[in-house]
């Protein structure tokens, strides 16, 4: 085979650079992996990730009071001139023109009672932070599984409304052929355009509203949605129809609830700092240690030295500013507490309300699924009546309206079971999926 000339190797480069290629179509997001997404692009998730570093360089501090702090220093100092003595027949220099002097030091707090709840208190604000990451992760994943589920059942209305509006353009379609063949009035032709228009204003509602939506699903997750993967996870034969009793679900609840451990862990810390006050009543006692070097010996005769000393600091009367800060700090520990009970006591109504919210989703699932092929079954019996002359254009109009209503009623229903089951699992302190959070 010969080789390719010059001119048509150029062309098939052309062609192959500039011609447009079909991209590939984007995968649907899935609701695990927009939860996903969300944990890792949302900056909520990522400030409360920072708070609990910040949290972990105060223990680092508080940690610090219990080492030692060590310095140095030198000093270099150019003089005009040198100044010289004669001691018994010995020259002395006193101030060298270029006098050179280094000093290090050290310091170790031997005790300071104050040092010990300061230290606790730092460690329990860390867990706490800690916990109340995790917990604003499972909060963000929460967010972001409602509005999927929202988003999805939007699109479920916007394509019963595209289903309202090939019917009504069959049925105009079926009213004119009717009108010319002067078997029906002007007027069903009437009803039939305004039934026509109704469904391409709900159409536009549909596709609005799922727009919005799907704007909002990609604030929450920081990525750009393109389409939804079918959520079965949330579908409601996933939905169990037996749970615990209310008591095996509070003590679940209780040992899972992140925001209640780290509630707990933070009245633990106000605990240790209100043990702080008190403390002050001891002394505080220091180690500290210096080495000198310079190379003015002086009538010393020594270029070094060194010295050792032990401070010790004590406030024996401040007015009775520590029993006040005490007091305060007590009361902001027992305020967190109470705070807490009330959280622990609205877990029953919490659970309650979400189960309460699940058994009514099912009976109107149950209600809504008769209803919606009864709706059906009376759109389509209607229809073929008025092609057979035995209907009129008002009563087909009718039937799309219910079917649409009951179709749009059904996917409210199975959103409210999805939403309460959502409602469930968060009450429990588990994570969308009915997993512990990580």
């Amino acid at each position: 085979m010969g080789r390719l000339p010059f001119r048509h190797g150029f062309a098939l480069l052309f062609l192959i650079c500039f011609l447009p290629v079909k991209p590939a179509r984007a995968e649907a997001l899935s609701i695990e992996a927009a939860v996903a997404a969300a944990i890792a692009n949302n900056e909520r998730p990522q400030a409360a990730s920072e708070r609990a570093n910040a949290a972990e360089a105060r223990v680092q501090k508080a940690r610090a009071f219990f080492f030692p702090t060590l310095g140095a220093d030198a000093t270099y100092t150019r003089r005009a001139f040198e100044t010289v003595r004669n001691d018994g027949g010995t020259s002395v220099v006193l101030q060298k023109r270029d006098a050179l002097t280094a000093r290090t030091s050290a310091s170790q707090t031997i005790l300071d009672m104050r040092a010990f709840p300061i230290f606790s208190q730092s460690k329990s604000d860390r867990d706490a932070s800690v916990l109340e990451a995790a917990e604003v992760r499972r909060t963000v994943a929460f967010e972001v599984a409602s509005a999927f589920l929202r988003t999805v059942g939007l699109g479920q209305v916007r394509q019963a409304a595209e289903r309202r509006l090939e019917l009504s353009r069959q049925n105009l379609a079926d009213a004119t052929a009717r009108f010319e063949a002067q078997i029906a009035s002007s007027n069903d032709v009437t009803r039939a355009e305004l039934e026509m228009a109704t469904a391409e204003r709900e159409v536009t509602r549909g596709k609005n509203l799922e727009y919005e939506a799907t704007l909002n699903l990609g604030f929450l997750t920081g990525t750009t949605v393109d389409s939804l993967a079918r959520p079965d996870a949330f579908l409601l034969d996933e939905v169990p129809e037996k749970q615990a009793s209310l008591g095996e679900l509070e003590n679940a609840a209780l040992s899972r609830r992140l925001d209640l451990a780290a509630r707990q862990k933070r009245i633990e810390a106000l605990h240790f700092f209100a043990k702080e006050p008190m403390q002050r009543y001891y002394p505080a006692f220091t180690l500290t240690g210096e080495y000198k070097y310079n190379n003015e010996a002086g009538f010393a005769g020594r270029n070094t030295t060194w010295a050792l000393g032990v401070n010790a600091v004590w406030t024996f009367f401040d007015g009775l500013a520590r029993h006040a800060d005490e007091r305060e700090r007590l009361s902001q520990a027992r305020a967190a507490q109470l705070e807490r009970d009330q959280k622990v006591r609205s877990l029953e109504v919490e659970i309650k309300a979400a189960l309460t919210a699940i058994e009514d989703a099912r009976a109107a699932i149950r209600q809504s699924t008769v209803a919606q092929a009864a709706a059906k079954k009376n759109a389509a019996e209607t229809t073929e009546l008025y092609r057979n002359g035995l209907s009129t254009a008002f009563a087909v109009a009718d039937s799309a309206q219910s079917l649409f209503e009951a179709e749009v009623t059904l996917v409210s229903e199975r959103l409210n079971l999805a939403l309460a089951v959502l409602s469930l699992r968060s009450a429990l302190g588990f994570d969308p999926f009915g997993k512990d959070p990580k």
